[in-house]
């Protein structure tokens, strides 16, 4: 949907500084060069749209591994021993190589666009306009393309240090190899304290979104109050630190004990950096520009659902308003990971299918679904899907055995290629939907944690109240939200500010590195562990397995392929239900947010029978299989259909594998949650004996 297609110029090879492999084989670039691609704000522009560019494949693997998975709410599709990739995800049940190909290319995207950009900003330092600005305190061009230069470089390190701990730190460019023999490991106190201090600096002189043309999909000062925010939250924040390396004059509080000579720890005057993210977390949001919380769905009678209308947005092709920012993508141009890896699957091919192929990484735990929604939370259809495209036009039920497509268990619901208003059918990964990596409710949550955490609880309650009321219908209010709030305080609070976090965000790449900061790692692994077995010995033992909030998982669902059209029934992929469970098209309704899409007719591509959709019964409630209602099922077309009895052939898959690599005896144990990636052989051998692997991790 990318509003600019970035061009970048054969000049970006001045600043390609960062070598294919690793920050340290460096290149001078021509002065002459340099001052023709920062003679103009448009030339420079150029400059930072490549690291935009490099930024949309940057992460891409990383978020494969260990971003969209491994919480206490996400998973993978495939078995354990599939991919390599679990590894890490699972908290390292086996070594992972050194050099591992993912986190190595990481590594070096991320100081690549570090470079480019110390580069940028020391051009346009010496700019006289931008020197003007300044000294005027008003934003202009160069002020703002500085800024976004400034926050591409503290989001590059937020991501070094949340994957790999300490790392080397330049915020001067690097030209050639004798600036970087004596770089070593630099602890990520420093690095946060520099990058928040230079934040602070630009972030006034930057446009909000809405501002001189600037929108959510490039940083913007909106952004930069809300990256301050969560930086400031990371340094104060629980994390894997060393105990073979000095982080003086800091002092550490320890959780837990210590293993691989590393503790889970976080500083003790972390609260003076929720008052940073108090600051300007409350700047970002009451003042965010044109970008809003969506409180209300706009598209009538029959939709009802605000959380939604946020998604469908970028299904739309449009920037959302709740967006801080996106990554922009082209139809037909970019990769476009959204639906595809990261949305309702779809069993088409590769090309010319309705839709294409859609693999989804993006999976959700049983007991994330069945436990930890409420039933009335308008959310959980939203994020969570019970069934796949088929590829040609129909509905397939999701399948547990371990797999791709159809297979590989619940899916990730908020993105669905078939829910587009104009479906993209010529070729897979290319529906152009954006990536969002920022949205309001996240900030508004990151401000709810930091306000019980200075002990500020009604006004932490207040921003909790904003999330959690849009997620519940207006009859479900008091009981849902304000009862429920109204008696969370101290630890139940924080936890429950987490918890909707989880609700929220599942799907989205955020909650494993909250569950990592919050210092509830352990204890969200051990729950989710607890739960997933008990619901595999209830299924094993009686059948069924019903959770505390009422919903039941049962080894066995009816499933009917129906005509909508028999029903006067349309728009299925788009409507929220509201039908009473005696409704007789209730099994077609409920779950919401799933069936065919409706547009297929108008491209002349229909199954002769029309049958493209499913009714379901027993997803919630046991039915017996030897009973008179699984009878009179199937006497009306219904099929009974393996559902929770393929979790139990996968037993292994939904329990011992889950977080393989921390175990009840290291949670016992109180061993630290080992989460981070080693560093590569090279980065070790070209330091000069200044950096060494930490964590446990071997050194070549």
């Amino acid at each position: 949907m990318k509003n600019t297609i970035y061009i970048i110029c054969g000049l970006l090879l001045l600043v390609a500084t960062a070598c294919e492999k690793d920050f340290l084989d460096v290149k001078s670039p021509s002065s002459v060069d340099e001052d023709f691609v920062f003679s103009s704000s448009d030339e420079a522009f150029k400059v930072l749209g490549g690291c935009y560019d490099i930024w949309h494949h940057a992460d891409h693997f990383m978020f494969y591994d260990v971003q969209i998975v491994g919480s206490d709410a996400e998973c993978h599709p495939e078995t354990y021993s599939a991919q390599q990739r679990h590894v890490p995800e699972g908290l390292y049940a086996e070594e992972l190589p050194i050099n591992y190909k993912r986190s190595v290319a990481a590594w070096a995207d991320f100081y690549t666009i570090i470079n480019r950009t110390n580069i940028m900003m020391k051009a346009i330092s010496g700019k006289d306009d931008y020197l003007a600005a300044v000294e005027a305190g008003t934003p202009n061009d160069w002020t703002q393309l500085y800024g976004e230069a400034a926050a591409f470089r503290a989001n590059m390190y937020l991501y070094l240090t949340r994957y790999f701990g300490d790392v080397p730190y330049f915020d001067v460019p690097v030209y050639n190899t004798s600036q970087t023999d004596s770089a070593g490991l630099v602890s990520r106190d420093i690095i946060y304290d520099k990058e928040i201090a230079h934040l602070k600096m630009v972030e006034p002189l930057m446009y909000r979104i809405g501002e001189s043309g600037i929108n959510a999909e490039r940083f913007s000062r909106t952004f930069v109050q809300a990256l301050i925010g969560k930086i400031a939250l990371w340094a104060g924040g629980w994390s894997l630190r060393r105990t073979d390396f000095d982080y003086a004059p800091v002092a550490l509080e320890q959780k837990g004990s210590e293993k691989w000579n590393a503790i889970y720890a976080r500083r003790t005057d972390y609260k003076d950096y929720y008052q940073i993210a108090k600051e300007y977390l409350e700047k970002c949001i009451n003042n965010s520009g044109s970008a809003y919380l969506i409180t209300s769905d706009p598209r009538g009678d029959g939709f009802n659902n605000p959380f939604q209308y946020h998604f469908q947005n970028l299904l739309d092709l449009k920037v959302s308003p709740e967006s801080i920012y996106e990554m922009g993508a082209t139809r037909a141009v970019d990769n476009s990971e959204f639906p595809y890896a990261f949305g309702r699957p779809s069993g088409g091919g590769g090309s010319n299918a309705f839709p294409c192929k859609s693999y989804g990484q993006s999976r959700m735990h049983a007991s994330f679904y069945y436990g930890d929604y409420s039933p009335k939370d308008l959310r959980r259809d939203v994020t969570v899907g019970v069934t796949a495209n088929s590829g040609s036009c129909s509905e397939w039920m999701i399948d547990f055995t371990p797999g791709n497509r159809q297979k590989g268990g619940l899916c990730n619901n908020k993105t669905d290629e078939s829910r587009m208003s104009d479906p993209y059918t010529i070729k897979q990964r290319s529906s152009g939907v954006n990536w969002v990596q920022m949205r309001l409710a996240q900030v508004v949550l990151m401000l709810a944690e930091t306000y019980v955490e200075l002990g500020e609880e009604a006004k932490a309650k207040t921003e909790l109240t904003k999330i959690r009321s849009r997620a519940f219908s207006s009859e479900d209010q008091t009981e849902m939200v304000t009862n429920y709030i109204n008696s969370l305080s101290g630890d139940d609070l924080k936890n429950a500010i987490v918890e909707e976090h989880k609700l929220e965000l599942a799907g989205e790449g955020h909650h494993r590195f909250e569950m990592i900061r919050s210092g509830l790692m352990p204890e969200k692994i051990k729950r989710l562990k607890d739960n997933q077995k008990a619901m595999v010995e209830g299924l094993k033992n009686q059948g069924f397995y019903t959770f505390a909030n009422g919903n039941t998982i049962s080894n066995y669902i009816w499933v009917k392929t129906v005509n909508t059209a028999d029903y006067g029934m349309s728009k299925m992929l788009t409507t929220e239900c509201e039908v009473d469970e005696n409704d007789p098209t209730y099994p077609i309704k409920h779950p919401g947010w799933r069936g065919n899409c409706d547009l297929w007719g108008s491209y002349g591509f229909f199954n002769d029978e029309g049958d493209r959709n499913l009714a379901i019964k027993g997803l919630f409630r046991y039915i017996d299989p030897d009973g008179s209602e699984a009878v009179t099922l199937e006497a009306d077309g219904y099929v009974k259909t393996d559902w929770g009895s393929t979790i139990v052939v996968n037993e292994a898959q939904y329990t011992t594998d889950v977080f393989k690599g921390y175990t009840d005896e290291y949670y016992e144990a109180g061993v630290p949650p080992r989460y981070l990636y080693p560093l590569s052989s090279e980065t070790i051998s070209k330091s000069n004996g200044l950096i060494t692997n930490g964590y446990g991790f071997a050194q070549e």
